[in-house]
């Protein structure tokens, strides 16, 4: 059985599957399987997998129907023997020491949960909100702790994340394959919480293709609006199962926080004929999970209640309201002097 099992989902990337399995192939540390899994590509990407299977025998290829990068990821945890499992997207690539040190921070801490730093690739395609969220610390949280979700450099990216592969069956962890983007903040929000004991290093093992044309990232990036409501059904996943766990209860100010911040504060961006049904949707949402008087008794600040605010109340707001707003949540979540470097470097 080997030490470790690469999970490679694989949709029409021909012009980068085999840069992106060279890394693998290169690896200082070689005991490990690399799951490759065909998720119904329609240009060269499955010959492209056989050519490469052929120099490297370690390569295991899963055909299946096209279902998505959930889907792909299941299907690769099913097939993988290891019991230690890791994501790399076929767009991108690990550092030659990635897969050595992945398996001897397992082995030397016993983790569940494994979480490592990346790169931007290229480089010059970083900007400071990336880098700086893919840049955690050395830290071990022994078990779940608030901080490693809302204060740490712990996500999002569920290809920076290792796990026990006995972890995610025994607990039913597997990808939500009914959300088709934002799937990894829904994994690292259910993985976190039930892991015993989880490691964040500092070491940059990934280097991540920032902006690849036709990629979903990148269209849904460019319009904000669009962003705004796909977000919607990522956080109400997520706020069920912490409902239903009963963590919500725990940590209902910090989650709604977390909603403010994943759902509404871009959108504040938008012209005001666009921003009402961004809104609207995010304060149904909340309805759903919190009542005004609950709302009231958080211990909220003045400028997260005003954003709060906003989406509950059902009218439309004008420009100026929305940028103070914005203004006045970035203050006082980062503070004067950082939002006015922010301002600057803008």
């Amino acid at each position: 059985m080997p030490a470790l099992s690469v999970i490679v989902p694989v949709y029409n990337v021909e012009n980068y599957l085999e840069w992106c399995l060279d890394s693998l192939r290169v690896q200082t540390f070689s005991d490990i399987e690399i799951v490759c899994v065909n998720d119904g590509s329609t240009d060269n990407s499955r010959a492209i997998l056989s050519t490469c299977q052929e120099k490297d025998k370690r390569i295991v290829i899963v055909d299946k129907s096209n279902g998505g990068l959930s889907s792909a990821r299941n299907a690769g945890i099913k097939a993988a023997t290891a019991d230690i499992v890791c994501f790399l997207d076929s767009d991108d690539r690990f550092t030659p020491d990635a897969c050595g040190t992945i398996v001897n921070t397992f082995n030397s801490t016993n983790a569940e949960v494994v979480t490592f730093g990346a790169n931007c690739y290229p480089k010059e395609a970083g900007y400071p909100w990336l880098e700086e969220h893919l840049s955690p610390r050395n830290v071990v949280y022994e078990p779940f702790h608030k901080d490693l979700l809302f204060k740490e450099m712990s996500r999002p990216f569920a290809w920076r994340t290792a796990c026990k592969r006995s972890f995610i069956v025994e607990n039913n962890l597997f990808f939500n394959e009914d959300v088709k983007f934002g799937e990894d903040q829904v994994f690292h929000f259910a993985i976190y919480p039930r892991s015993k004991k989880t490691v964040l290093i500092a070491d940059k093992l990934y280097d991540y293709r920032v902006a690849r044309e036709g990629s979903l990232m990148t269209t849904i990036a460019t319009d904000l609006q669009r962003k705004g409501l796909e977000h919607v059904p990522i956080a109400r996943s997520i706020l069920f199962d912490w409902k239903n766990e009963g963590l919500l209860a725990c940590y209902s100010a910090d989650m709604l926080n977390w909603v403010v911040e994943f759902n509404v504060y871009e959108t504040l961006s938008l012209p005001v004929d666009q921003v009402g049904v961004v809104l609207n949707a995010v304060g149904n949402l909340i309805t759903e999970f919190w009542s005004k008087e609950e709302i009231a008794q958080l211990g909220l600040s003045k400028a997260t209640l005003d954003v709060i605010k906003l989406c509950l109340e059902n009218k439309k707001p004008s420009r100026i309201d929305l940028l103070k707003k914005k203004a006045a949540y970035r203050i006082q979540q980062d503070g004067l002097i950082s939002f006015a470097v922010h301002m600057i470097k803008r």
